[in-house]
């Protein structure tokens, strides 16, 4: 069972290229400073997640990469179904983690980000996840989940 869950925003991507394909833009230089602060924020957060769902566009891919530093332990895999994903998709793919992990976090896009954030909030906690944003719930079986914490690089010290 479920018993944390850690929700991401990609961090900043680039949008120099308006020939690239969506899927295909990276991260920019703010996205790619952001990373190694959020980064360590995560690595010093405690319940840190033993498996890490990430959409597999290529920015996403690389914020995974910061998120799977921070939890070296944890298995990283891809999922082409977190690529703009509403909340109902991000939940499947977090129900489908398998059986023994208790931990999980998910890498992907907005608005589906901040829409899965309210929703397990119960009510809306944030206008909009910011990039590189992490909400972190802990979740009670038959309880609603209890947000612990948002974080974003803007708001880090």
């Amino acid at each position: 069972m479920i018993t944390h869950l850690w929700l991401i925003r990609h961090a900043k991507s680039s949008w120099s290229d308006l020939r690239q394909a969506d899927f295909d833009r990276p991260l920019n230089e703010r996205g790619m400073r952001d990373g190694p602060r959020m980064q360590r924020w995560l690595h010093e957060q405690p319940n840190a997640a033993q498996w890490i769902w990430t959409s597999d566009a290529a920015r996403a891919l690389a914020t995974a990469k910061f998120v799977h530093a921070a939890w070296p332990w944890a298995q990283l895999v891809r999922e082409h179904a977190l690529y703009h994903a509403d909340p109902r998709r991000i939940l499947e793919v977090v129900h489908s983690t398998p059986a023994g992990v208790s931990r999980v976090a998910v890498v992907a896009h907005n608005p589906g980000m901040t829409w899965a954030v309210n929703q397990l909030a119960g009510e809306r906690v944030i206008g909009n996840l910011p990039t590189f944003g992490a909400a972190h719930f802990a979740i009670i079986e038959d309880q609603q989940p209890t947000l612990e914490a948002i974080m974003s690089p803007k708001r880090l010290p």
